[in-house]
C-alpha cells in the first residue's frame, strides 16, 4: 500500500504561519499588518517566525502558494474539458485576473519579493505552478501540433509566464487598466510566436 507522506513539523509550521497571516492579511490588510502580529496570532515565538520566514514578503508567498495549490486542480480539470489550447489558456488567465483584482494589496510586493528571490539566487529559478500548469498545457498543445515543437515546453512556459508577469505589472501602474484585457494581449502575443507555421 502506497501512502503519502506526512508534511514534516517544518514544513507543518510554515503552512500554519502561512495561514494565520493570511488571515491577518485578509483582515487588516497587508501593509497593516507586522511580524510580530503574525509570531502571537500563529502562538510561535519570534525567532521561529524569522527561521522560517526572514520578510513579512515571504510569508506573502508562502500563503499565495498554498492558496495557488488547492485551487490550481480543480481549475485545471474545467480547463482540459476545452478542446484546444488557444481555448485552454484564456480560462486559466481569467481565473487569474479574477484572483488578483480581488487581491491587488498582494501583487506588488509578491513580485518584488520573487524577482529579489531570482536576482540573488535565494528562491525557485523561475519556477512556479503556474509555469509547471502552462508547462503541461504546452505539452499537450504540441502533442496536438498547435503549439511548434522546436523550443522545449518548459521554456515556452517560462516565455508565456514572464509575458503574464509584464501584463501584471502594467496594470499596477494604471488603476483603470482592465487585467483580463491584458492577459488576452499577452496571450495573443505568445500565440503569435508559438503558434505552429
Amino acid at each position: 500500500m502506497i501512502t503519502a507522506a506526512l508534511p514534516s513539523k517544518r514544513q507543518r509550521t510554515r503552512e500554519h504561519i502561512a495561514t494565520v497571516a493570511g488571515d491577518l492579511f485578509e483582515r487588516h490588510g497587508y501593509e497593516a499588518v507586522t511580524m510580530e502580529q503574525i509570531a502571537v496570532e500563529a502562538g510561535v515565538v519570534r525567532g521561529t517566525l524569522y527561521n522560517h520566514f526572514a520578510v513579512k514578503e515571504a510569508v506573502l508567498a508562502e500563503w499565495m502558494h498554498a492558496r495557488l495549490a488547492r485551487d490550481l486542480a480543480p481549475l485545471m480539470q474545467a480547463v482540459m474539458k476545452r478542446k484546444t489550447f488557444a481555448s485552454r489558456i484564456p480560462v486559466v488567465l481569467d481565473a487569474s485576473a479574477r484572483w488578483w483584482e480581488e487581491h491587488r494589496q498582494y501583487a506588488a510586493p509578491y513580485i518584488r519579493f520573487r524577482f529579489q528571490q531570482v536576482s540573488d539566487g535565494s528562491g525557485e529559478q523561475a519556477s512556479s505552478d503556474m509555469v509547471t500548469a502552462y508547462t503541461a498545457l504546452i505539452h499537450a498543445a504540441q502533442q496536438a501540433e498547435e503549439v511548434r515543437d522546436n523550443e522545449p515546453p518548459e521554456r515556452l512556459a517560462n516565455y508565456l509566464h514572464f509575458l503574464y508577469l509584464s501584463a501584471l505589472m502594467s496594470w499596477l501602474g494604471d488603476p483603470k487598466a482592465s487585467l483580463r484585457k491584458a492577459f488576452a494581449r499577452a496571450f495573443d502575443f505568445f500565440l503569435q510566436g508559438a503558434s505552429r507555421p
